[in-house]
């Protein structure tokens, strides 16, 4: 791998893990697109999901108190129990039409939670959690792109800024270690070969970015974040469709 495009990989990883913990998510959406397009579908969708189970335990006991456990539980289950047959679909599909659909599914539910948003209308409980958890793990494994689902959610159910940042993290540690051990049982799924100091640098990098993060999120209000966390979704749902026709125009 050459030295410009070692450094972009992990100047995408500060600005995703960043964003991640400013918003609680980022990684997977932000990430993995330009890391598809980077290193291969494969790769990239594998190295997404490492990141995305390693940033949330290191970020654990900084945020244990305002995890919402039972929400994980109603959104992370089923969101579990779908990944192994969408990773078997991976398998035998080709990667760009499964992102153009996910994709575009995505972004018509972001379309429609924003106009229920304008007409106050709040849509919460356990059905939509669980909805809103087969959605999150449909999209990680065919798309890359859990956390548009987890957006719509928390548009329509009014959730506060705090808790929705701390209960997003054990859920993204427990989906993206089932992603990553679906597609590599289904798909021959494999991390990429980097060399040895872009794994630390990655590593440090993580780090640091929970302190940065926390700085960042000190400034700024619990509106500006809950709609930054909405813009991230269509940004996420526009990258994976930009990677899903790339990939099937190449």
């Amino acid at each position: 791998m050459s030295l410009p495009l070692s450094l972009t990989l992990l100047g995408l990883v500060l600005l995703a893990a960043v964003i991640q913990r400013v918003a609680g998510l980022g990684l997977g959406m932000l990430f993995a697109p330009y890391a598809v397009v980077l290193i291969g579908a494969h790769e990239g969708i594998m190295l997404a999901n490492f990141l995305g189970t390693l940033m949330p335990i290191l970020l654990l006991p900084r945020i244990w108190a305002r995890i919402q456990w039972r929400t994980v539980t109603w959104i992370g289950l089923p969101a579990v129990a779908v990944m192994p047959g969408a990773a078997w679909l991976s398998s035998i599909s080709p990667p760009g039409p499964l992102y153009i659909v996910t994709a575009s599914l995505v972004l018509l539910s972001l379309v429609i939670s924003v106009v229920l948003v304008r007409v106050n209308t709040t849509v919460e409980g356990r059905t939509a959690q669980v909805v809103t958890g087969v959605g999150s793990g449909l999209g990680t494994v065919l798309g890359g792109v859990g956390g548009p689902a987890v957006t719509v959610y928390a548009a329509l159910s009014r959730w506060p800024v705090l808790p929705m940042v701390a209960t997003l993290q054990p859920l993204w540690i427990l989906i993206s270690s089932v992603s990553f051990t679906t597609k590599f049982a289904w798909d021959d799924g494999q991390l990429p070969d980097l060399p040895w100091w872009m794994w630390c640098a990655m590593v440090a990098i993580v780090v640091a970015s929970i302190f940065l993060g926390e700085a960042v999120q000190k400034r700024l209000t619990e509106q500006t974040i809950q709609r930054f966390v909405m813009v991230l979704g269509f940004v996420g749902a526009l990258l994976a469709l930009g990677t899903g026709i790339s990939l099937l125009a190449g």
